[in-house]
């Protein structure tokens, strides 16, 4: 029997770009009626009749679940597109821009995240869902706080929101790093002596504007790059907060999917 020696090579995926164009755009449409109903609700108080409250109540919860569920299935869908070249540039072609750029800027963001990790073999990585959403602050009054922050030194939210989202998952892992950085914003106790202005490295509100602090010291607003460089000395890491801002800025709502992603419940 003759032996064949194997090659190792990546897999050939059975994904079809216009099915996942579709996935997509089903994503954003159950988004959008999940937004609707909720603001519907909102503008339609319920009646004195604890029946009424109750069935509003429920009705709400619904929507707002079905809004998760439809975040959770689009960062699926950007993580499969991310691990494809050739299929990411088919199906991207195939969506709405407004649609599109913050998808683009997001796979980027995950593209930069893997290098900076030492991943090569994109395809092996996957959206995990291991994390309950709740516990930490809304995604609404997380907005608040980076918006303080930007009205008081200067650096926009979105950059703040990126750094928040990579360093912690919004607050949901809060450290010690293996560096020993702690809280949302992963600040080392001997910076945070010299930004935390006597507050607590775990409050979102204090770490928040400890960071904003902090990249202004170091150039932002003006190079915002050379500024996330020093909160973290990767370029890759730079690349991974700028992208992730600039699909916060090509579409603000951005964030309140992302703040879903990797969460369950």
């Amino acid at each position: 029997m003759q032996v064949v020696p194997a090659h190792a090579a990546d897999p050939q995926p059975l994904l079809n770009p216009h099915h996942e164009a579709a996935r997509i755009i089903a994503d954003e449409l159950g988004i959008a009626r999940a937004l609707n109903t909720t603001n519907q609700l909102a503008a339609q108080p319920p009646s004195g009749s604890l029946l009424d409250r109750v069935r509003v109540e429920l009705a709400l919860h619904d929507a707002a679940y079905r809004y998760r569920v439809a975040a959770r299935d689009e960062e699926v869908r950007i993580y499969q597109l991310a691990a494809y070249a050739d299929f990411e540039k088919a199906t991207m072609a195939l969506l709405p821009r407004s649609i599109a750029l913050p998808v683009q800027a997001s796979i980027n963001a995950l593209h930069s995240l893997y290098s900076l990790a030492g991943y090569d073999a994109y395809y092996l990585v996957n959206a995990h869902f291991d994390k309950p959403y709740g516990g930490v602050l809304t995604a609404s009054q997380l907005r608040s706080l980076y918006l303080e922050a930007q009205r008081t030194y200067g650096v926009d939210w979105s950059y703040l929101a990126s750094i928040n989202f990579v360093e912690s998952d919004f607050g949901r892992v809060l450290g010690p790093s293996s560096a020993g950085a702690e809280g949302p914003m992963q600040f080392l106790p001997a910076t945070w002596a010299s930004y935390g202005q006597g507050g607590d490295i775990n409050n979102p509100h204090d770490a928040i504007m400890a960071a904003a602090r902090y990249l202004v010291h170091y150039g932002a607003p003006g190079d915002m790059r050379r500024a996330i460089f020093h909160y973290n000395l990767d370029l890759d890491y730079v690349d991974s907060i700028v992208y992730f801002a600039q699909a916060f800025q090509n579409d603000p709502t951005w964030l309140d999917r992302m703040y879903y992603w990797g969460t369950t419940g």
